[in-house]
């Protein structure tokens, strides 16, 4: 719901400081041109259309973005949401205008100042790369069509935000920001204000909408076609607006349930104990967008030779937690185990269960990497460790050797590990 309001804030922040840029700075950049100025009522205000000689001008856009995506602390995953499906439309609606024409998408990604500021130029290259990644991808644009910039940490968005609202020592952290120009000075005198308590206000109520990557879609008003007249666009399936306000742009409504995402589920098997000659298979199942439940099986049936054999019959469950999203990169697990076994790895004896299956449990770290683009073949490693209890009784290793010895016992120590290879089917997340 935060999420949701701070890109409601922000969306509307953006259409009310688009629509606060003078006439006169209109006409101006736009040579008087009144085709244009009927264009801006086809279309929202973070388009913006201008004379071929000033598709450069920041003057023109830099109150005129929008931010469709909020990103968590040090996070850069891409959240689909409703504004981003309706961008999406509308960019595609716009090239198949025939009136307009797309000279570029301005796509810029930044940080909040709280982290160190390498780290934030990171974050503002990444978050500026996936969501220019995310609009090629669902409107064929090419990196041609787009350009983009990293804003690191957002000062200028910062002060934008602290002049249109009341907030407590707004015009000290207005002055610090305008006169010092070390970021890192900056930051420290800004802290300094009323023993810190300004800075964890902006911590909690401003900063988290800095945490973003936005967009200015700018097209050349030299396209717009003049002569034949203009056809009139296609009566919005809605309540007309009054003249003299701008409205939003008409998409066709979405079913009520998009999909925003895809959920996983995998068949896997363990490098590791196939090279013990264990068939192993397990499956993978999301559960939530970063928990999933891996469960493999072990069976093997036969000996090695006559006095050797490691015959298992075994399962381990395991919950697993992802740092990012489930499925890739880093992940820390819960797991318990399972185990009927027949071993004889030596001369010393056979060590089999008397009807009571080794149980256990452990912790485990791994992690995932996708081996193809289309992200259908992963890789695994993972190592955990935990303890199991276990009876057993001994027998001579030799052809129908007699019992000689029975006891239990508790190990601790590794209790899971593995190299795997898994193959992914998707299956698309409701909201």
């Amino acid at each position: 719901m935060k999420r949701f309001l701070l890109q409601l804030f922000l969306f509307a922040y953006a259409l009310w400081a688009g629509a606060s840029l003078s006439t006169t700075t209109r006409v101006s950049l736009l040579r008087g041109d009144t085709i244009v100025a009927q264009a801006y009522k086809w279309y929202p205000k973070y388009i913006t259309f201008l004379p071929a000689d000033k598709l450069d001008s920041v003057l023109a856009y830099a109150y005129t973005d929008i931010v469709p995506v909020i990103y968590e602390v040090n996070k850069t995953v891409l959240r689909e949401n409703d504004q981003l499906i309706e961008i999406v439309n509308l960019i595609n609606k716009i090239k198949d205008d025939s009136r307009v024409k797309v000279s570029y998408i301005w796509i810029g990604g930044s940080a909040s100042p709280e982290g160190p500021i390498s780290g934030n130029e990171h974050l503002g290259q990444l978050r500026t790369q996936v969501f220019a990644d995310y609009i090629k991808a669902k409107t064929g644009l090419t990196d041609a069509d787009i350009r983009t910039e990293n804003l690191w940490e957002d000062w200028v968005m910062l002060s934008r935000v602290l002049e249109e609202q009341e907030f407590p020592n707004k015009e000290k952290v207005l002055t610090i920001i305008s006169n010092e120009p070390d970021w890192t000075e900056r930051k420290n005198k800004i802290k300094a204000i009323d023993g810190g308590r300004t800075w964890q206000l902006l911590l909690r109520e401003v900063f988290p909408m800095l945490r973003n990557s936005r967009m200015v879609i700018v097209c050349s008003a030299e396209d717009i076609k003049v002569s034949p007249p203009l056809p009139p666009l296609p009566a919005p399936p809605v309540a007309e607006e009054p003249k003299d306000t701008v409205p939003v742009a008409r998409i066709p409504e979405a079913p009520i349930e998009q999909p925003v995402e895809n959920r996983f589920w995998s068949i896997k098997t363990n490098g590791l104990f196939l090279g013990a000659l264990i068939a192993n298979a397990g499956f993978e199942v999301e559960l939530w967008r970063r928990w999933s439940l891996d469960v493999p099986f072990w069976y093997s049936p036969y000996n090695y030779t006559p006095a050797r054999k490691l015959r298992l019959l075994a399962t381990q469950p395991e919950l697993r937690h992802w740092l990012r999203k489930a499925g890739q990169g880093h992940f820390f697990g819960l797991h318990t185990h399972i185990v009927g076994f027949n071993v004889a790895i030596n001369d010393h004896g056979r060590y089999q269960d008397p009807n009571h299956a080794l149980w256990g449990m452990g912790l485990s770290y791994g992690y995932a990497t996708h081996l193809d683009k289309a992200k259908r073949w992963s890789l695994e490693f993972n190592i955990g460790a935990g303890f199991a209890e276990y009876d057993y009784d001994v027998y001579r290793n030799w052809h129908n050797g007699p019992k000689f010895r029975s006891g239990n016992d508790f190990y601790w120590g590794i209790t899971r590990a593995g190299v795997s290879i898994a193959y992914k089917f998707y299956k698309p997340r409701k909201k």
